[in-house]
């Protein structure tokens, strides 16, 4: 790959976005997906509906805001219940990473779902990939 071609590639979302994303459907509890994040090790989980649709994404500050976040409170609430507050928007592959930050921002997300061209999942941009895109002196 050449060093243009190279460049071109992580001035888009495609470039610094983290995949394969991990995902959960919204039927599984919130004790399910904050075990997910726990063992993964990551903050965001994509959504998935019964048809594989992207919904959104969660993160482990969603499951954190339910009182009480115990085992058991968790076991009794779904992803669904939260999904509601989360609003549901997504970026391109082939989006600039300055967009993706401005989606972010505007929606007060820290993490956004990468959807390709047919609408399916291809990746999730984050945060931190943005701040790892900026001090790279790439932008």
């Amino acid at each position: 790959m050449s060093a243009q071609t190279d460049q071109a590639r992580v001035s888009t979302v495609a470039g610094i976005m983290s995949r394969p994303a991990l995902t959960v459907e919204m039927s599984e509890t919130l004790w399910d997906a904050w075990q997910l994040l726990f063992v993964s090790g990551l903050r965001h989980l994509v959504v998935l509906n019964r048809d594989g649709s992207t919904m959104g994404v969660l993160s482990d500050r969603n499951i954190l805001a339910e009182v009480p976040a115990t085992a058991d409170h968790l076991s009794r609430r779904h992803v669904a219940d939260v999904m509601a507050q989360v609003p549901l928007v997504h970026v391109r592959p082939d989006d600039s990473p300055v967009h993706a930050a401005e989606v972010m921002t505007s929606n007060l997300v820290e993490a956004v779902p990468v959807l390709d061209d047919d609408g399916r999942l291809a990746g999730i941009v984050t945060e931190s990939d943005i701040v790892r895109w900026v001090v790279s002196g790439k932008p």
